[in-house]
């Protein structure tokens, strides 16, 4: 195995992932880690003491994926629909995949053992994204193209229009909509949402 210690850390991850994804917080076991990351019980608590601190490590290395995956500060400038339409693909593109809906799912399971994790994946995925909406719709106030008077809650308001329902169905086991589905309802809530923000 190799001594790297970003290389241990990530096969850790690995394993740890693959764990709580399959058994849950509570379930999980550190042996089953131990030999799916081929390495030792010393090893394992040397880079993450309990367990809880091995999910704090996977739900953030989420986090970073999920960031590095939408960056909205990639998209290219635009109006208000074309952005948001592009915005809101990206995002529930990703957010519907299985690493955000095992964050989601372990939220409401077993979610008050440690809200404290909530709130690190809430600070380091959610939060930057909904700065950049808020950023971007203050933007577009102050240029005219729309009417925001409080862009934070705007963006809250949109974010909840576009992905709640969609979440929710995925999580509690509806039916996967095709991609053509997911496409018209991004286009359907840019509509609603623009309507109420002309001047």
């Amino acid at each position: 195995m190799s001594r790297d210690p970003e290389v241990v850390r990530g096969r850790i991850l690995d394993a740890a992932q693959s764990e709580f994804m399959a058994a849950g917080y509570e379930a999980a076991s550190t042996n089953r880690i131990v030999v799916a990351f081929g390495g030792s019980k010393a090893t394992l608590f040397r880079y993450y003491p309990t367990k809880e601190r091995l999910l704090e490590g996977v739900l953030l290395r989420i986090a970073d994926r999920w960031l590095s995956a939408v960056d909205l500060r990639s998209l290219p400038a635009g109006q208000p629909e074309q952005w948001l339409t592009r915005c809101a693909i990206r995002m529930l593109g990703w957010i519907l995949g299985p690493e955000p809906l095992f964050v989601g799912r372990l939220a409401i399971a077993e979610g008050h053992k440690f809200p404290a994790l909530g709130k690190v994946f809430e600070e380091r995925a959610i939060r930057p994204l909904r700065v950049s909406l808020t950023a971007r719709l203050g933007e577009w106030h102050r240029e005219g193209l729309l009417v925001s008077v409080s862009p934070d809650h705007d963006a809250e308001h949109f974010l909840d229009l576009a992905f709640a329902g969609e979440v929710s169905r995925a999580l509690y086991g509806g039916p996967n909509r095709s991609a053509r589905a997911l496409t018209r309802h991004v286009h359907e809530c840019v509509r609603i949402f623009l309507r109420g923000m002309r001047g």
